[in-house]
């Protein structure tokens, strides 16, 4: 009887355990953020693997100890197409963002864990809509909110250039590591 008590235990606890593990979600790429000189000199590094890489020029202000992450429209398509946008869904599973929402002149997407979010854009000369809670890859690892504007208007945005650095490989690059940039973020690239 204690031999079937201790099996049924150790199977509860595996299935706990592995309930919240997705062997199948192996991340196949990484994302490299910074300045553009040191994003730049890590993507020309070659590993074994690597079957696509690309650099995308983004703008970074700080409000409020957060970190605004704004991009255009051509980089956040760029993301969308890669499915690295992932809309959030009860707290902790997320959903690729099939499209993005139309972006008239003056406006601009606010993604951000909350609607009310603590971040104040009244000094953007654009309206801001608040789309939801929408991540990059698996979390928010360089910036706290995520700013989308027309291609025209973020030329114009004053604010910290910085880039944005997607390495995909045909394999797990955990281990790979070592670049020398800002910040790193394992994802699961698609498309």
């Amino acid at each position: 009887m204690k031999k079937i008590t201790l099996w049924i235990t150790a199977l509860c606890a595996g299935a706990i355990i592995l309930s919240g593990c997705n062997i199948l979600d192996k991340a196949n790429g990484i994302i490299l953020y910074g300045d553009e000189e040191k994003v730049l000199a890590s993507l020309k590094e070659e590993h074994k693997g690597q079957i696509e890489k690309d650099s995308l020029l983004v703008k970074l202000m700080e409000a409020d100890g957060e970190r605004l992450l704004i991009m255009d429209v051509t980089s956040a398509q760029y993301l969308i197409d890669k499915e690295l946008l992932r809309e959030v869904e009860d707290g902790k599973d997320s959903e690729a963002v099939p499209s993005l929402p139309e972006i008239a002149e003056g406006e601009a997407i606010l993604f951000a864990k909350k609607a009310d979010s603590n971040i104040h854009l009244d000094s953007l000369a654009v309206q801001v809509n608040y789309e939801g809670n929408v991540i990059i890859g698996d979390g928010r690892v360089y910036a706290d909110f995520f700013l989308v504007l027309a291609d025209e208007e973020f030329q114009e945005f004053e604010a910290e250039e910085k880039t944005m650095g997607i390495i995909q490989y045909n394999k797990d690059p955990d281990g790979i590591g070592g670049f020398d940039v800002e910040k790193e973020q394992l994802v699961k690239i698609e498309g």
